[in-house]
């Protein structure tokens, strides 16, 4: 065990000897650090309670057995905690992970966490695969995979020989510039050519027709970002989800929210759900329904009269008047770290500007 165990006293003695040496070998110092002044405040907040024993063997419970889906409640718990707000820690099943007054009433909390322990696993997995099938090449490039929903492990290694196939062209062609490559199928993969992948066009969804890859990129298995580098070197493939579980595409968000709002949160009180680690993109999409193109045309002669955007029926909020609003806490489209509350139009008990500012302040 490092010798610093002694810094994490507070969480050594709640989690037990054995679970904590795991914890501490897998769990990077500063993080460890503050969970350990975190839990600390928690449990403060816990001794207070009248069910505080049974909550404590709860809290043990989940934080053991769920460790990664438990930080984000131990984190908010102790935000609110360190903003003299009254908070009680609800982590039996079912009802809202947390309650906080601001002002004058209570405000039910839920927290989920995209970036479930199961869906990095699979990640971890598929990036070693990868890396180790093309680990000897060298080029001009970093690559990153982004895996949608649809891509499965019969997909891998037809990726695998794809991207070893367009670092070979890229080199011979002496590309500079970064290409996003779109994986359909071992012989079906489309270029988008001087695209990095994330800085998207301004205009890519108020003009699709102008960017002929539009549709692929929103159906294509993985996306494969080629980023020029000035050395050459061993090629690395870092990956990212959602992969199969797919926690981060606007259908499984908005299943994830409804189970979440059925489940564990109350009729007819403020409800928020926190969700952490997903795309703002997404977000927007399973809250007010998914982005498309509507077009108008002259019923004699068939012209387009008309093409706009705007959202479908499906969004979350076009049908739950139950959530007071979203906290997103995630990345935006210029992949900046944020948070940002989202209120929802129709709640029977929405937010106030004062209450939006302090759940959106931490």
């Amino acid at each position: 065990m490092p010798s610093h165990a002694e810094d994490y006293f507070t969480l050594k003695e709640f989690l037990g000897v054995k679970r904590f040496e795991d914890v501490i070998n897998n769990v990077e110092p500063k993080r460890l650090s503050k969970l350990n002044d975190e839990l600390k405040l928690v449990l403060q907040i816990i001794g207070n309670d009248p069910k505080r024993e049974e909550k404590q063997k709860s809290l043990k419970k989940k934080l053991k057995s769920k460790f990664y889906d438990t930080l984000p409640e131990i984190e908010w718990a102790a935000y609110f905690g360190n903003k003299h707000l009254p908070v009680i820690i609800e982590p039996c099943f079912p009802g809202p992970d947390l309650k906080v007054k601001v002002k004058d009433r209570w405000i039910n909390i839920e927290i989920t966490n995209r970036r479930l322990s199961k869906e990095m696993q699979e990640l971890d997995r598929y990036s070693k695969d990868i890396n180790s099938g093309i680990e000897k090449i060298k080029s001009h490039f970093s690559i990153a995979v982004a895996f949608r929903a649809s891509f499965s492990k019969e997909d891998l290694f037809p990726l695998i020989k794809t991207i070893k196939k367009r670092i070979g062209d890229f080199e011979k062609k002496r590309t500079l510039k970064p290409v996003t490559t779109y994986y359909i199928s071992l012989n079906n993969s489309k270029d988008w050519y001087d695209f990095d992948g994330i800085n998207e066009p301004k205009d890519l969804y108020t003009n699709p027709k102008k960017y002929p890859l539009f549709d692929v990129m929103r159906t294509a298995k993985a996306k494969i970002m080629f980023h020029p580098r000035d050395n050459l070197d061993y090629t690395y493939v870092s990956s990212s989800g959602p992969a199969r579980l797919d926690f981060g595409d606007i259908d499984r968000i908005k299943s994830k929210l409804h189970k979440k709002q059925t489940r564990q949160l109350p009729k007819n009180e403020p409800n928020v759900i926190i969700l952490h680690n997903t795309w703002i993109f997404d977000i927007v999409g399973a809250l007010y329904g998914k982005l498309q193109i509507t077009t108008v045309y002259n019923r004699i002669t068939g012209e387009i009269i008309e093409e706009y955007p705007n959202r479908d029926n499906s969004g979350i909020f076009q049908s739950s008047t139950r959530v007071s609003a979203v906290l997103f806490v995630g990345y935006d489209e210029d992949h900046n770290f944020k948070r940002k509350v989202f209120p929802n139009p129709k709640a029977k008990n929405p937010l106030c500007e004062e209450e939006i500012k302090i759940i959106e302040g931490m």
